[in-house]
C-alpha cells in the first residue's frame, strides 16, 4: 500500500507596518493639526476686524491711476460714484460704499488703479494678499527717485497697467526736461513697458508744438 505524503501547511506570517510609515503618518496629521489651527486662529482674527469696522466707517481710499478713475457702488458704474481727478487723491468712503466697490471693481483692484489705506479694511474685504502683492503708493509716487536696482523690484511688483502708468509719468517729465529723470532710470522702465520713453516724449512734444503738421 502506497503512503499519501502529507505536506505541512505554511506558516502564516503576520507583517508589521514599517515604523518609518507610522512616523510619516504622525508626522502628516502634526502638520494637519498645526494648519487647523493656524486657520482657526485666523478666522478669530477675521472676525475680531469684522466686528472693529462699522459700515458706516471711512476708508481712505487713493487714486494709483494717472488720470480719471470713477469707482461706482454698482456694477456697469451705476449706483454711488466716487470721482478722482489725478493719481494720489484720497477720498474717504464709508466701507459699505466700498464693500460694494471692491465686489464690482474687483478688476479695478487687481489692476492697481487704486489702493485701499486700512490694513483692517483690507482683510475685512479678503484683498490683503492681492494688495501685498501690488507696490505701495508711496513705492509708485517715489520711484523716479529711487536707484535703478529698487526702481527694478519694484516694477517686479507693478501690473502691466501700473507699468505704464509710471512709463506716461515719464514721457510727461521728458516733454518738459530731457534732464528731469535719470536716464538709466528710463531706460529700465521703457524696457518694462518695450517702448523707448525718450523717443516717444519727443514725438509727443513734436505733435504738442505743432510740429507734426
Amino acid at each position: 500500500m502506497s503512503q499519501t505524503q502529507k505536506t505541512a501547511n505554511p506558516r502564516k506570517t503576520v507583517t508589521s507596518k514599517p515604523v518609518s510609515e507610522n512616523k510619516n503618518r504622525d508626522k502628516e496629521f502634526e502638520a494637519m493639526k498645526r494648519q487647523l489651527e493656524t486657520l482657526s486662529k485666523a478666522l478669530e482674527q477675521q472676525k475680531k476686524i469684522n466686528n472693529s469696522i462699522d459700515l458706516e466707517d471711512d476708508v481712505d481710499v487713493i487714486s494709483t491711476c494717472n488720470g480719471t478713475l470713477n469707482l461706482a457702488t454698482g456694477g456697469f458704474g451705476k449706483g454711488e460714484i466716487y470721482k478722482f481727478i489725478e493719481f494720489g487723491q484720497i477720498i474717504p468712503i464709508p466701507f459699505r460704499d466700498l464693500k460694494e466697490i471692491v465686489k464690482n471693481n474687483r478688476s479695478f483692484l487687481a489692476k492697481g488703479f487704486f489702493y485701499i489705506d486700512n490694513s483692517d479694511a483690507m482683510v475685512a474685504l479678503r484683498v490683503a494678499k492681492l494688495c501685498d502683492k501690488l507696490p505701495t503708493v508711496e513705492e509708485l509716487t517715489n520711484i523716479l527717485k529711487k536707484d535703478v536696482q529698487v526702481a527694478k523690484k519694484i516694477l517686479k511688483m507693478c501690473t502691466k497697467e501700473q507699468k505704464e502708468m509710471v512709463a506716461s509719468f515719464v514721457v510727461e517729465k521728458l516733454m518738459h526736461n530731457e534732464n528731469s529723470v535719470d536716464m538709466n532710470l528710463v531706460k529700465v522702465i521703457g524696457d518694462s513697458v518695450n517702448e523707448d520713453l525718450l523717443s516717444v516724449s519727443k514725438i509727443k512734444k513734436e505733435l504738442v508744438s505743432g510740429g507734426g503738421d
